[in-house]
C-alpha cells in the first residue's frame, strides 16, 4: 500500500463515520417533523396497580380526558396535543404517583399510569372517607374504583391514624394476613384485626414486634386451630410477649 493510501483510508473512514452521523439525525429530524402532523390515532392506557387495590381504572381515565379535552384526543394532530399538560392534569389525581404520556411512531398516544397503592380505608362517622396509601398519601374515596383493603369504620386521631398505616402495611406485605384480614379498628388504644371468619377478633395491641406477632398467628393459625376448627375461638391476643391469650 502506498502512502498515499495510508493517508487517504483513514480520512475516509472518519468521513463516512461523520456522514453516517449526520444522515441518522437527518432522518430523525424528518421523522419528528412527519410526527408532529401526524393524527392521534388511538389513546392507550396502561396502569400499574395490584389488580385488588386498583383506584383507578381506563374508563376513569378516558372520562377525564373527554372532559378535560372536549371531543376526546383520537383525531387530533399531534402537534396541538401537550404531553405535559396531560402528565400534569393526571398527577393533579390524589390516586396517581407518577404519569408518562408519549406517542409512538404509529402515532398512538400512550399514558402510563404509576397508582398509589391503597392500604387501608378510614371510614369516619359523619365525614368523608378516604383511603391511606404508601407514604401515609391520603387519597379521597370519592370518584374512584373501590379497592380491596381493610376498613376503619370509627373515629382514630392523627396519632393513631399513623399507628394504623404502620400496622396496614405490615397486613400488606403479609400475603397470609392480607388474606384473612377484613377490618381494622381500635378498642381503648389497642390496635385489632377482624378477620374474615365470623365472631373473631385478633387483637395486636400497639405497633411493636408486629412481625414476631404475625409469625406467632400464623403458627397458632396452621398448627393449632387447624386441627380444633378455626372459629374455637371468639378472641385472640396477640399482645402479650411470648405469648398467645384466646378467649
Amino acid at each position: 500500500m502506498s502512502s498515499m493510501a495510508s493517508k487517504i483510508i483513514p480520512y475516509l473512514r472518519k468521513s463516512l463515520y461523520v456522514l453516517s452521523i449526520l444522515i441518522v439525525f437527518v432522518i430523525l429530524f424528518l421523522l419528528r417533523k412527519n410526527q408532529q402532523h401526524q393524527i392521534c390515532t388511538y389513546v392507550k392506557i396502561v396502569i400499574e396497580a395490584p389488580a385488588q387495590k386498583q383506584l383507578i381504572t381506563q374508563e376513569i381515565i378516558k372520562n377525564k380526558l373527554d372532559k378535560w379535552y372536549i371531543g376526546g384526543l383520537s383525531g387530533v394532530p399531534q402537534n396541538s396535543i401537550s404531553l405535559s399538560d396531560i402528565e400534569q392534569k393526571l398527577e393533579n389525581i390524589s390516586a396517581i404517583k407518577k404519569a408518562e404520556v408519549s406517542f409512538d411512531l404509529k402515532g398512538e398516544l400512550k399514558i402510563d399510569i404509576l397508582q398509589h397503592v391503597p392500604l387501608v380505608r378510614i371510614m369516619p362517622p359523619n365525614q368523608k372517607s378516604f383511603y391511606l396509601a404508601d407514604d401515609l398519601v391520603r387519597i379521597p374515596s370519592f370518584d374512584l374504583d373501590i379497592a380491596r383493603v381493610p376498613v376503619v369504620n370509627d373515629y382514630v386521631s392523627p396519632e393513631m391514624i399513623k399507628k394504623v398505616y404502620t400496622l396496614s402495611t405490615y397486613v400488606h406485605e403479609n400475603a397470609f394476613i392480607d388474606a384473612i384480614t377484613e377490618q381494622i379498628f381500635v378498642d381503648k388504644g389497642d390496635l385489632i384485626i377482624i378477620p374474615k371468619i365470623n365472631n373473631q377478633k385478633i387483637v395486636i395491641g400497639d405497633t411493636t414486634n408486629i412481625p414476631a406477632k404475625f409469625d406467632k398467628l400464623i403458627d397458632f393459625y396452621v398448627d393449632g386451630l387447624s386441627h380444633i376448627g378455626w372459629d374455637k375461638y371468639r378472641i385472640i391476643n396477640l399482645k402479650y410477649k411470648n405469648q398467645i391469650v384466646c378467649k
